[in-house]
C-alpha cells in the first residue's frame, strides 16, 4: 500500500501532531480528505484510536448534558488539559 499524502500538512511544510489532527476532526473543522486520512491513520496508531474514542465520547456527553447545547470553551479546555496530564508520555 502506498503512503497517503497527509492533507493536514500546513503550507510551510509543518506536520501537525496526532493531537492537533484529532482536534481538527473532533471540532468538525476537517475536510473530507483529512477525515479519510485520519481514519486510515487510526487504523495504524492505537494511541490515536483510543484518544479519538475517549475524546468523542466526552464531547458527546458534554453536548447532551451541558445546558442542552455546546459546552463552554473554558470547560472543554480544562478537560483536555486534565486528560493530557493523565496521559502517559
Amino acid at each position: 500500500m502506498s503512503e497517503q499524502i497527509n492533507p493536514f500538512v500546513q503550507e510551510d511544510g509543518k506536520k501537525p501532531s496526532c493531537m492537533q489532527m484529532l482536534q481538527i476532526i473532533l471540532d468538525e473543522q476537517s475536510t473530507e480528505a483529512q477525515q479519510e486520512y485520519f481514519k486510515a491513520h487510526m487504523d495504524r496508531c492505537m494511541p490515536c484510536f483510543k484518544t479519538y474514542n475517549l475524546d468523542a465520547t466526552i464531547k458527546e456527553l458534554l453536548k447532551s448534558r451541558c445546558c442542552g447545547g455546546e459546552a463552554p470553551q473554558d470547560l472543554i479546555e480544562g478537560i483536555k488539559q486534565r486528560i493530557d496530564q493523565q496521559r502517559p508520555q
